[in-house]
This record gives C-alpha cells, sequence and structure tokens, in this order.
C-alpha cells in the first residue's frame, strides 16, 4: 500500500458520505465544489506531507539564519529616487510608479456628531497579485509558499504567497528581474483557478487599494523540487505555521482565508 493509495480510499469514502450534497459539480459554498471540498479537508487533516514537519521547522529556521536583509533608518532627502515635491509635499518615486505618500483630511459623520482628523495614506492605483501554486503531491493538495525577506518584517524572513507582487513588480518598472512564476497568474487556464477575487487592502492605510487573490492549480507534472526560497506545504502545515508569532506574513493569510 502506499500513501497515494490510502488518501484515495478516503477520497472516495468522503465523497460517498457526502452524497446527500448537492449533485457533483454543484458549489456548496461560493466557488467551491463538492470535490474541492473534500481535497480542502484532506489537505487540513492529514498528517503526511512533501516536507515533514520536523523538516519544515529545520527550513525556516536555517532561511532565518540565512537572511542577508539589513535595514537602517535614513532621512526621506537621502532615499536614492525618491523624491518630496515641493508643491504638494507628496513623497513619489522618480517614474511616478510604485506609489505616493499623500495626505488625507478625513470627516466622520457619527451618531455622536462629526469627527474630523488629518492623516497620511499610501496611494497605488494599481492591482497587485497575490497568487499561491497548488499542486497534488502523494494525492494531496500541496501550496507553495515563499521566504519572504522584506525590510519591514519581524524576523526578517515570514512566510507569503508563490507570487507578491504589485503591477509595477512585475512589469519590471525597478528594472530587476521578474518574480519566480508570476507568468502562471497573468492568464491562467479557467479550469485550473481555483480561486481569484479582487480583495481591499488596509483602507486605514491605503487609498483604495485592492489585490488579486489567486489560487491556480497545476498539472499533474508540477515540480517537486523547488527553486531556493519556496516550499511545498499542505493547509495542516501552514495552519500550524500561522499559530506561530510572525511567521506567515497578511498577503499569504488574506489568500488562504478561503480555505482555512
Amino acid at each position: 500500500m502506499t500513501i497515494q493509495h490510502d488518501i484515495e480510499q478516503l477520497r472516495e469514502l468522503l465523497l460517498s458520505l457526502s452524497a446527500d450534497t448537492p449533485p457533483s459539480g454543484a458549489p456548496l459554498f461560493p466557488g467551491f465544489d463538492r470535490e474541492t471540498l473534500v481535497e480542502v479537508f484532506i489537505s487540513r487533516t492529514v498528517l503526511h506531507a512533501h516536507t515533514p514537519d520536523d523538516e519544515l521547522d529545520a527550513w525556516i529556521e536555517r532561511k532565518r539564519q540565512a537572511s542577508r536583509l539589513s535595514t537602517e533608518r535614513v532621512p526621506l532627502d537621502r532615499i536614492d529616487q525618491w523624491r518630496i515635491d515641493p508643491a504638494t509635499g507628496n513623497i513619489g518615486h522618480e517614474t511616478g510608479r510604485f506609489f505616493t505618500l499623500t495626505g488625507l483630511a478625513v470627516r466622520h459623520r457619527s451618531g455622536n456628531g462629526e469627527i474630523e482628523w488629518d492623516q497620511p495614506i499610501i496611494d497605488q492605483p494599481e492591482v497587485g497579485i497575490l497568487g499561491i501554486l497548488a499542486a497534488h503531491i502523494d494525492g494531496i493538495l500541496h501550496f507553495s509558499l515563499q521566504a519572504k525577506e522584506e525590510p519591514g518584517n519581524i524576523g526578517a524572513v515570514q512566510l507569503s504567497p508563490t507570487v507578491q507582487a504589485t503591477y509595477s513588480n512585475y512589469t519590471r518598472a525597478h528594472g530587476g528581474a521578474l518574480p519566480p512564476f508570476v507568468e502562471l497568474f497573468l492568464d491562467p487556464p479557467r479550469d485550473r483557478v481555483l480561486y481569484a477575487k479582487l480583495q481591499t487592502e488596509d483602507g486605514g492605510r491605503f487609498l483604495y487599494k485592492s489585490n488579486r487573490n489567486m489560487i491556480v492549480l497545476m498539472d499533474d507534472d508540477a515540480p517537486r523540487e523547488l527553486p531556493d526560497g519556496f516550499i511545498w506545504l499542505t493547509l495542516r502545515q501552514i495552519r500550524r505555521m500561522i499559530l506561530q508569532d510572525n511567521l506567515v506574513n497578511a498577503c499569504a493569510r488574506s489568500v488562504l482565508s478561503c480555505l482555512l
């Protein structure tokens, strides 16, 4: 007996137990049919995983120990290619891309009267991609997360979506390389898209900003070995990581909230 054979038997049992639900292919919840819900349940509960838990813990520790990122607070006038507009006071990139830090005067009407305040806010009028690749490994649905270094991270490295990129990023406004796997999210086949919805950013800090949250299922020949910094995890393992402090970033949690 192989783990894949055992998982297939479990899948058939779960599908038979749900026989009194709507017919196969009919959505039980928006966007998810019975088969998908069974796949999600298996990924959330089965102990087997492509990377065992102890190896996962060691992998994360290695990534954090190997972090090459260092940060230093500097005056705004020392930031290369970023400028303070003398007319508006806005902070923006000299190309006009990425985002602008601007000011808002806010008035909030409530039952107790009006409250007014001023605040800075990030204006980024473009839709980014927060995408997670999924694949069946040993018959179990796995998801690819990335050990991502970002200058504001607690612990330097946190688990992020497979692709976490603004429009400026994946159109290479910065002049760098394309994010790995981004091409798989730009125009995926419809039957491979498990989830794709626009979700808003923090409205207290971003002005009218949203990202396209996506989960795309790879073919059966999906690579088991990923580039350095990427890893396949089951939903059970991801939930275990979420229960740890400052490990799974907000972008990954936003995408996975539809499944967890």
